[in-house]
């Protein structure tokens, strides 16, 4: 996804003010520069079918999917390019999936580039669904199991397969936090950036689920576990 191309997307922060990591959920009309998998034109090294793990931040309804800029324009017509029809899409039909964000604070208490997907839920799976959308990271949304295919235009569009952990029990799954050397903060926060944040879903077992760490291109190097998100290829 290109910069400036975001709009309506819930972001995930922590507070200048606290050092309580906290949801962060906003109108932006630019400001997600990820240019990986996300929704929108397939990079050249996309893989259809890939899946991947994230956590469910919103519930679109029909009007906001037909109407809305940003992530979710347009959206109805790459839904027709994969043969959905117009009563495909309803209330709850579309949902959002977060899977990382990283950046510089810069004096602003937000990430700088969010990995979200777009994402069409079948009518099987809609029942039941939890959403991390009061701001409360005591109360998350469920983590889900997403497949990414390629429309004929070459964008993006992700359907939901599983719920991978639910909201109220996310196991060996959690939210983890950039760490940093006090040096590497020192010069970032010299060059006049800020030190470097991100926040992205970490889980114990992933990888003997099958599962690949996918680092995150042109995050901050962290002392810790690298930015990443999960994903599965498909069979060869």
């Amino acid at each position: 996804m290109s910069p400036g191309s975001c709009a309506l997307l819930w972001l995930r922060g922590r507070s200048l003010r606290s050092p309580m990591r906290v949801i962060l959920l906003s109108l932006v009309v630019a400001g997600c520069a990820s240019n990986q998998w996300h929704t929108g034109t397939a990079s050249d090294d996309f893989v259809d079918g890939t899946h991947v793990l994230g956590e469910l931040i919103m519930n679109a309804t029909r009007d906001q999917v037909l109407n809305a800029g940003g992530m979710l324009k347009d959206w109805d017509k790459k839904l027709f390019d994969l043969g959905y029809v117009d009563s495909d899409i309803v209330d709850g039909s579309e949902v959002t999936v977060w899977a990382y964000c990283f950046g510089h604070n810069s004096g602003v208490p937000l990430c700088a580039h969010h990995g979200h997907y777009v994402v069409h839920v079948p009518v099987e799976l809609r029942h039941g669904l939890a959403f991390d959308d009061d701001g409360n990271l005591d109360t998350p949304g469920d983590l889900v199991e997403v497949e990414l295919v390629k429309t004929s235009r070459g964008q993006v569009v992700g359907k939901l397969i599983a719920v991978y952990r639910s909201a109220k029990d996310w196991g060996d799954c959690r939210i983890e936090s950039l760490e940093r050397g006090s040096f590497s903060n020192a010069v970032s926060i010299l060059g006049g950036v800020g030190p470097p944040r991100a926040n992205w879903i970490e889980c114990t077992h992933a990888e003997s689920e099958g599962w690949t760490r996918r680092p995150v291109r042109g995050a901050p190097l962290s002392t810790g576990f690298p930015v990443s998100e999960w994903i599965k290829l498909p069979p060869k």
